[in-house]
């Protein structure tokens, strides 16, 4: 891994973008009066913080999943030392400590750059929805045409760019002249446009369920080919295969058994409807050679030891991010750490990172890389 990544995976644990959602997401809660609601009736389950915000807020949290958002929310409290659990109850213990962890970890105050960047700028259009989707109004962004520009900045976003260049150096294919690359979900085509810039000989097949983005995708995957092409590389023509041949999450992956070398996941796994992620794991295994390779970009939910995810700040970008995208259709959340090692050990993957061999995860849990089991074949 060159310098300059490295580098960049250090600003993210330093969590900028975090350190101002955070605090436009206390400010919501201040503002709808959930703050004051936990300070006056302290200590208070979550039930009976639920029942109240019912009742006094007009809040619908039978629906969908807006009562695990007010769990986040009191997730993000916790971290920031406003609330503490004991006895199964919540105790409010005052103000924030997080200007004092910030501080300690050095994190300079570069709001301009902040308030530019692309994941920031999602964020608070999401925010902007939760007052209303908290009282039972429709899911804030769809994947479809009217919201695909908003979509494209933010999976392009600079944090994210970074961790699909860090998740292909760990995955390591150049071990392989023409690699058979799927990426599962391709969107706006930021992962398409990492492998071809990566390695320019991959054969690449990219899928979705939506053809929101294809015109995007193809745009961006072209120019990044039109460069290797210049520079007399050899490029193979990407295949693309939209929602006439896979209606997403839950129908089988419309390849044949074996078909790919490597698959890049990024971004989706939040989406996987409940119940599901193990046989939708067991299908990419399935589509993989033996010893084929997956790259995942997510997060995942802050242990409580803080032994897999233990970054302050990417414990609160975990919560954050989990809390303001849930006003988006089809959002399920983040999983736990320990419970994705199982769930991948089980659909046949094993660590996959080259000088690794053991370890599944890196950046506190947010990329994964595995290999198929030999024995799955």
């Amino acid at each position: 891994m060159t310098g300059d990544l490295a580098s960049a995976l250090r600003d993210i644990r330093r969590g900028p973008v975090a350190r101002r959602l955070l605090a436009d997401i206390l400010d919501l809660a201040e503002r709808e009066g959930i703050l004051e609601r936990i300070r006056r009736l302290s200590p208070l389950t979550a039930e009976r913080l639920c029942g109240v915000l019912r009742s006094d807020l007009g809040y619908v949290l039978e629906q969908g999943n807006r009562r695990r958002m007010i769990a986040l929310l009191l997730g993000l409290l916790a971290e920031c030392g406003r609330v503490k659990e004991a006895g199964g109850a919540w105790h409010w213990r005052g103000e924030d400590t997080v200007s004092a962890a910030g501080d300690a970890a050095g994190i300079p105050a570069d709001r301009a750059s902040v308030e530019t960047d692309g994941q920031y700028l999602f964020f608070r259009e999401c925010l902007r929805s939760v007052p209303a989707y908290l009282r039972g109004g429709p899911a804030a962004l769809q994947f479809d045409r009217r919201s695909a520009g908003t979509w494209e900045r933010f999976l392009g976003c600079a944090e994210f760019r970074s961790c699909r260049a860090a998740l292909l150096a760990l995955m390591a294919l150049e071990a392989r002249p023409a690699p058979r690359v799927l990426d599962l979900c391709h969107g706006p085509g930021w992962g398409v446009e990492a492998v071809v810039r990566r390695f320019p000989a991959a054969r690449i097949t990219a899928l979705d369920f939506t053809d929101a983005f294809h015109r995007t995708a193809r745009v961006r995957a072209d120019l990044a080919q039109a460069l290797h092409r210049d520079a007399g590389h050899p490029v193979t023509p990407i295949v693309w295969v939209g929602p006439d041949r896979w209606g997403g999450f839950g129908r089988p992956l419309p390849f044949a058994d074996g078909e790919f070398d490597a698959v890049l996941f990024t971004c989706g796994d939040p989406y996987i409807p409940a119940g599901r992620r193990g046989d939708v794991y067991r299908d990419i295994a399935r589509v993989l050679t033996p010893d084929g390779k997956l790259g995942i970009l997510t997060r995942c939910r802050p242990d409580a030891d803080a032994h897999h995810v233990a970054s302050f700040w990417l414990r609160i970008s975990a919560l954050a991010h989990d809390f303001a995208e849930s006003v988006c259709a089809g959002w399920e959340g983040f999983s736990d750490a320990e419970e994705n090692a199982r769930l991948f050990a089980d659909a046949g993957f094993r660590g996959g990172a080259e000088g690794r061999p053991d370890a599944m995860s890196f950046l506190d849990s947010s990329l994964w890389v595995l290999r198929k089991a030999r024995g799955d074949a």
